[in-house]
């Protein structure tokens, strides 16, 4: 994949318009071409930390013409090298020129050793690289399914697009604790999965936390797609166009959506992006080069993945690093898993201080099951009965009545008929949920 470095003019209008707040190649060569110099270049730097060899290769030539930085050939020299590391060819050659118009050939070699410590492709490839294609989640089996109901206004329309969503699944297989991590179109299809999968049942007999389930809406009709592809080929062609062109510029939000659409061949659109995008893995590729680019969504996808295989594998690792990228973009879905990972005995990152600090950075972001887990460590810490009532507090702000909230405060009231009146209600606000209570009975039997 070809993205584009600064001598190349940039002259897209986007099809997916939002305000960037994070840097990726595309925004960056922007800021260049705007001559926003210092920007570019920290942004630039930014990507570098990533494995972008473009971003690697533009630090160069404003090291070369002190954009955004002091004029260095050895730094400029340093950074071809480094981009050649990553597979640029076309670096490698300009660093044997630039090395040839200096004087000092030791300071070149000099600046690039110490660049290599941080930025060597051996440093970040064992890092962020994936050793082997990322594994799928392992399948569960499901005893009830309610196929989600595809809107009617969408239908008509045409609108695909899909849902992200991460849920909990308790000791009777019931699907809980349902939180949104994305969705396309934005809200479009989120209420036909919410309703879906409250109707669900997994086989499962111990609780499994933090499921994650990506569901395509297509309109995909065989014949019928046939007939509508060739009446709107011309418009599909030209959006599909635009979307290649962002992506091959480095926009690392249409390089994940793409990867979203390739992930489905369903979609009206992945027939056309699969004339481009030839390889049966490019929707990994693309997800990878996302994450490179500096898009949380795509870091975050690719860590989940990456953290499902074995705990001996290297990619578990690997998906850690990029947890945590996603996770210093502020995504609370990432922070909470950070924080989890954090909390797992068995893994060689194990550090509990650690987990406590990104479940509250998650938990402050109104996320609910960072709040439930918080506050569960919290008490098994013996943490002051204020600090976790204010958890609580805070949690029973976004659902009053949820039985794990009622029965935490039972187990913290004072004395018993209280505790017993809490439990009683976290019973019933289970029920009428359609949620395991065998927590919940475990602790009023203890109470008699």
């Amino acid at each position: 994949m070809n993205f584009n470095r600064l001598i190349v003019i940039l002259s897209i209008c986007l099809v997916i318009k939002s305000q960037v707040v994070f840097a990726d190649l595309y925004s960056a060569t922007v800021a260049y071409q705007n001559k926003n110099y210092r920007s570019a270049y920290n942004s630039f730097e930014q990507l570098a930390q990533l494995g972008n060899a473009d971003a690697m290769y533009n630090l160069a030539v404003m090291s070369l013409h002190g954009q955004g930085v002091t004029q260095s050939k050895p730094r400029a020299y340093a950074w071809f090298m480094l981009a050649g590391e990553f597979g640029s060819h076309d670096a490698q050659q300009t660093a044997q020129l630039v090395l040839q118009s200096y004087n000092d050939p030791h300071a070149m070699t000099d600046m690039y050793q110490t660049l290599q410590k941080l930025y060597s492709y051996d440093v970040i490839s064992k890092l962020l690289f994936p050793a082997l294609t990322p594994n799928s989640t392992p399948s569960l089996s499901r005893t009830t399914y309610v196929p989600p109901k595809y809107p009617d206004e969408a239908r008509r329309l045409g609108l695909e697009g899909w849902v992200w969503a991460e849920f909990d699944i308790d000791d009777n297989g019931n699907v809980t604790d349902i939180s949104i991590v994305d969705s396309h179109p934005k809200n479009t299809f989120t209420a036909s999965i919410l309703n879906a999968l409250t109707h669900w049942k997994y086989d499962v007999t111990t609780p499994i936390f933090n499921r994650s389930l990506t569901y395509h809406f297509t309109t995909f009709k065989g014949k019928q797609y046939d007939k509508s592809l060739g009446a709107q080929r011309k418009e599909y062609q030209r959006e599909i166009t635009q979307h290649i062109d962002a992506a091959e510029q480095g926009n690392g939000k249409i390089q994940y959506y793409i990867s979203q659409w390739l992930n489905s061949d369903k979609y009206n659109a992945s027939r056309l992006l699969k004339y481009h995008w030839r390889d049966d893995n490019a929707d990994a590729a693309l997800l990878l080069a996302a994450a490179k680019n500096n898009y949380p969504l795509a870091q975050y996808k690719l860590a989940t993945s990456l953290m499902s295989t074995e705990t001996s594998h290297p990619n578990k690792l690997v998906g850690q690093n990029w947890l945590h990228k996603a996770a210093d973009h502020n995504l609370a879905a990432a922070q909470f898993r950070l924080g989890l990972s954090y909390l797992q005995k068995t893994e060689s990152y194990y550090a509990p201080n650690k987990g406590i600090k990104w479940l509250k950075r998650a938990a402050q972001q109104q996320h609910l099951r960072a709040q439930l887990t918080l506050i569960k460590e919290l008490i098994r810490n013996d943490t002051a009965s204020e600090t976790i009532h204010k958890w609580i507090n805070k949690a029973r702000a976004l659902d009053n009545d949820h039985p794990t909230l009622l029965l935490y405060q039972a187990q913290l009231a004072p004395v018993q008929p209280a505790a017993k009146a809490l439990a009683l209600k976290a019973k019933k606000s289970a029920l009428s949920r359609a949620w395991s209570t065998h927590q919940i009975d475990s602790f009023i039997a203890s109470l008699e």
